[in-house]
C-alpha cells in the first residue's frame, strides 16, 4: 500500500466518538467545546509500547437547570494520530453514546453530584497483528464536583473531577490465538463482540479512571460564557492485560445559545 493512502487511512481509522464527559461548571442550553493536545496510550494485550499522538475533539454539551439541580448531556466526537518508536502504530475507533451528569449546589461554590456514562474503544494495530480487533467498554456509575472560585466580577476559576466508582468493563480474552481475520467480520458482529461478556468492576480493582482540570469562565459582550482551560484524564484497565490512557488537553467551550439567568 502507498505510504500517502496509508496514513489517511490511519488517520480515518483512528477518529473516535466517545461520551463526551464534561468537567467544565454546567451549563445552560447548548454550548460548543474544542479541545487540542498530547494523548498517550498502551495496550499490552499485543505488544505494551508505549504509542504517543495529538488529540483533537470537538464535543456538545446541553446544559438545564431545574428545581436547583444542573442536568447535562454530552457528546464528542475525537481524532487523534499514534506512533510509537517503530514509526505509526495503532487504528482507534471510539465509540460512544451519550453521558448524563448531575450536580447539586453544596454551598461555598462546591458543586456535587454524579454521572452515568457509556463508552466503548475499538481499535486494530496493523504493524503488530492485523488479524484481531481489540476493543475497551465501559459503562459506568461515577462521582462528580466542581469547585467555583470567584476571581472578580468577571472571572471565575473553575476545578472539576470526575471518578468512575463502579461498572461493567468488557475487553478481549487473553487467550485469542484462535481467533483470526477479525477484521472480516460485519459491522454488527464487531459490534455484538464488543458489547459483550461484560465483567463487574469497582474503582481500583480492575478499572481505574479519574479526570480533572482547571478552567476560566467570563462572561462576553453578547452575553455569553466562554471558558477556557486545561484536562488531564488517566484510566486503566486490567479484565485481560492492562491498558493504559493518559491524555493532556487545553480546551475553549462556546455556547450556542445566550446565557439564561
Amino acid at each position: 500500500m502507498h505510504k500517502p493512502l496509508f496514513l489517511l487511512i490511519v488517520f480515518l481509522s483512528i477518529i473516535k466518538i466517545s461520551s463526551g464527559q464534561s468537567l467544565f461548571a454546567p451549563g445552560k442550553g447548548l454550548e460548543l467545546t474544542f479541545s487540542a493536545g498530547h494523548v498517550q496510550y498502551k495496550e499490552q494485550l499485543f505488544n505494551g509500547l508505549r504509542n504517543d499522538g495529538v488529540d483533537l475533539s470537538f464535543g456538545l454539551n446541553y446544559g438545564i437547570l431545574k428545581n436547583a439541580m444542573h442536568h447535562e448531556f454530552g457528546w464528542n466526537i475525537d481524532a487523534a494520530a499514534l506512533w510509537n518508536r517503530y514509526g505509526w502504530s495503532s487504528e482507534y475507533i471510539q465509540l460512544s453514546n451519550l453521558h448524563y451528569r448531575l450536580l447539586a449546589d453544596a454551598g461555598k461554590g462546591l458543586q456535587l453530584g454524579g454521572n452515568v456514562s457509556y463508552s466503548s474503544s475499538f481499535y486494530r494495530n496493523e504493524n503488530f497483528d492485523s488479524q484481531h480487533n481489540y476493543w475497551v467498554t465501559t459503562l459506568n456509575l461515577s462521582i462528580s464536583a466542581c469547585y467555583n472560585i470567584p476571581i472578580n466580577s468577571k472571572w471565575t476559576m473553575m476545578i472539576p473531577v470526575n471518578i468512575p466508582l463502579v461498572g461493567f468493563l468488557s475487553r478481549p480474552a487473553t487467550d485469542r490465538n484462535l481467533i483470526l481475520n477479525e477484521p472480516d467480520l460485519k459491522i454488527g458482529d464487531i459490534l455484538k463482540r464488543i458489547n459483550s461478556n461484560f465483567k463487574f468492576v469497582t474503582i481500583g480493582n480492575q478499572y481505574f479512571d479519574i479526570e480533572t482540570g482547571l478552567f476560566l469562565r467570563s462572561k462576553l459582550r453578547n452575553n455569553k460564557q466562554i471558558t477556557l482551560g486545561y484536562r488531564v484524564r488517566y484510566e486503566q484497565t486490567a479484565t485481560s492485560l492492562k491498558t493504559q490512557l493518559v491524555t493532556n488537553q487545553l480546551c475553549i467551550q462556546y455556547p450556542l445559545t445566550k446565557h439564561q439567568k
